[in-house]
């Protein structure tokens, strides 16, 4: 083997390492950085990521990678003799050609070029929806907050407080995950709702497509369209059937099974203008199940009251829900 084919052979080998790395769905920011400065040192470095990522998306990588970490031989060669599964990932190449020349021509031009960072925010109260750069659009309930990362190679959103719906743009090249804080949500193009519940507990319900949610700890599930999860701590719950094509709190609904009022207390302090307290912070473990008309905060605090036999009453600036 000469020098320049060792050369090759040494940037595919780094490139088949990042597009494990950066597939896994918790990565922070110093990894990201690190991506960064390696993709932009050489233009064969992205040419060899995007040939790279194609296999990967066929199977074909995942499958070399697990056979050295068991011993076997790990090569990337597409000669005659190379297996089934290598020779169907090389046919895959070309249709990426076209992306991995774009990039090339990017790297060229610079990092500023590259990559682009926003913040968003939704006042307490009040929806908004934002399109994102790569097309994908989020509509963010009253009170959430989220930081977007997009790159020729990557799209990541890191979803700080409160509780969005994603619609995401499909592509073959680029993954779209969702960071969490304790979990990750990743897809290639779907729409689902994530809800940030407290410090523990994340909602993920799905509308279209497939989701990977990883909570670490090798707890991973993979989540079809109609189908939610609940995952706080070492806790996981199932949800009941997903239906429609988004979540009821865009049209002003709660659909609650053997949810928490803490959850749905929540909902509304969300998008009423009055924040709704509760006098005895045990109240939230109460569970109730029903459809509730959240854009109506004084009804949900009667139903609740004629549910779990509580009272509420209005001051000048909130609601108070007792015992």
């Amino acid at each position: 083997m000469n020098a320049q084919h060792q050369e090759f052979d040494a940037i595919d080998r780094q490139a088949a390492q990042w597009v494990d790395r950066m597939n896994r769905p918790l990565h922070d920011a110093a990894v990201a950085a690190e991506f960064d400065r390696w993709i932009m040192q050489d233009p064969r470095h992205v040419e060899s990521y995007a040939r790279m990522q194609a296999m990967w998306q066929s199977g074909g990588l995942q499958h070399a990678l697990e056979d050295a970490e068991a011993g076997g031989d790990f090569s990337l060669s597409h000669d005659a003799e190379a297996p089934g599964w290598a020779a169907q990932a090389w046919k895959q190449f070309a249709a990426f050609a076209a992306v991995a020349l774009c990039l090339v021509v990017l790297v060229s031009i610079g990092a500023r070029a590259l990559v682009s960072e926003s913040s968003y925010v939704a006042a307490r109260g009040i929806s908004r929806e934002a399109v994102l750069p790569d097309g994908s659009k989020v509509r963010m309930s009253g009170g959430t907050r989220m930081n977007v990362r997009i790159t020729p190679w990557s799209r990541d959103v890191a979803l700080l407080s409160g509780e969005a719906f994603f619609d995401v743009a499909h592509e073959k090249l680029r993954t779209f995950s969702v960071d969490t804080g304790n979990s990750s949500v990743t897809v290639l193009g779907t729409a689902f709702d994530i809800d940030l519940v407290d410090r523990e507990t994340r909602v993920v319900r799905v509308y279209r497509g497939l989701v990977s949610v990883d909570a670490g700890a090798g707890r991973r599930w993979r989540l079809p369209a109609g189908s939610g999860i609940e995952v706080g701590g070492d806790r996981v719950r199932s949800l009941g059937e997903v239906r429609g094509d988004h979540p009821g709190w865009i049209d002003g609904w709660f659909d609650a099974d053997d949810t928490s009022v803490l959850q749905l207390v929540q909902r509304l302090n969300r998008g009423s203008g009055l924040p709704v307290v509760m006098a005895d912070p045990g109240l939230g473990g109460l569970l109730v199940t029903g459809r509730f008309q959240t854009s109506d905060p004084e009804m949900v605090l009667e139903a609740l009251a004629a549910i779990h036999d509580l009272q509420w009453r209005k001051e000048q600036a909130r609601y108070v829900l007792s015992r």
